[in-house]
């Protein structure tokens, strides 16, 4: 259950946290660390050529077998219609070489949904507009690996609640390990230790991923902070939905 970070076109959201958390260093770590170089830097200007539609190829495994899911099935949906009533493609499945292709409008900033009868359904959010071909590799959660975490976690699934998976990731675009998570809508925290998930720890290892379970349904914030110092790493916006995991990807602005 290891999130992959193959991410080519990504980043983060704009989005803040009702409660700021207070930034107790003026630097970007300890000794000026380089992988928070970037965050006081300002956004690169991007002039990208505007096509019709651009590719969004997604390698997807599932967490126990780390193979793409039997009957997976994928749609790109905007960010706006919550409940994907009306989607962008038809349902796509897994091609010969092992990956989803979707094809989106160019600026797609919406989520990818991912059933299979084997995982946990999910919302893969895209954080930043696609301006060209983008490639990513995720791993969703298999429902055997859900009711693992919460059995090691003590922690009782709520069937009306829904789960919150986040992948961070510093300037260079590299897992993020040292990053506190955090939401504006609460739930158990979990993050990996030794490879495996679990509940009560808040911050990211060497894999850069962690997450929350038994969130409430509604419109949450993400946040990423440096735990050495107190700075934003920065945030996404996802909707949490009953039963489902939202994944959303924290990064500096400027990654």
């Amino acid at each position: 259950m290891v999130a992959l970070a193959a991410c080519t076109e990504l980043a983060p959201g704009g989005d803040r946290l009702p409660q700021a958390v207070e930034r107790n260093a003026p630097d970007a770590g300890p000794a000026g660390d380089p992988r928070w170089s970037c965050l006081d830097a300002p956004e690169p200007a991007r002039a990208v050529p505007l096509v019709r539609a651009v590719e969004l190829t997604l390698g997807v495994a599932d967490s126990v077998t780390e193979r793409p899911p039997e009957g997976l099935v994928a749609r790109a949906c905007q960010r706006l219609d919550v409940m994907c009533n009306t989607p962008l493609t038809s349902d796509m499945t897994v091609q010969a070489d092992g990956a989803l292709h979707l094809s989106v409008p160019q600026e797609f900033d919406g989520f990818i949904e991912l059933r299979s009868p084997t995982t946990v359904p999910t919302m893969f959010y895209i954080n930043r507009p696609l301006m060209r071909d983008t490639q990513d590799a995720i791993v969703i959660v298999s429902t055997l690996a859900l009711g693992g975490l919460a059995a090691t976690g003590n922690v009782t699934l709520d069937p009306t609640l829904g789960n919150v998976l986040i992948r961070v990731f510093d300037c260079q675009g590299a897992p993020a390990s040292g990053v506190e998570l955090a939401n504006d809508l609460g739930g158990e925290v979990f993050a990996f230790v030794g490879g495996l998930p679990r509940v009560g720890e808040s911050v990211t290892r060497a894999d850069g991923v962690g997450g929350f379970v038994n969130v409430p349904p509604d419109f949450a914030v993400l946040q990423g902070i440096v735990a050495a110092s107190g700075r934003e790493v920065g945030t996404e916006s996802v909707t949490v939905r009953a039963g489902w995991f939202s994944y959303g990807d924290v990064a500096p602005a400027t990654n």
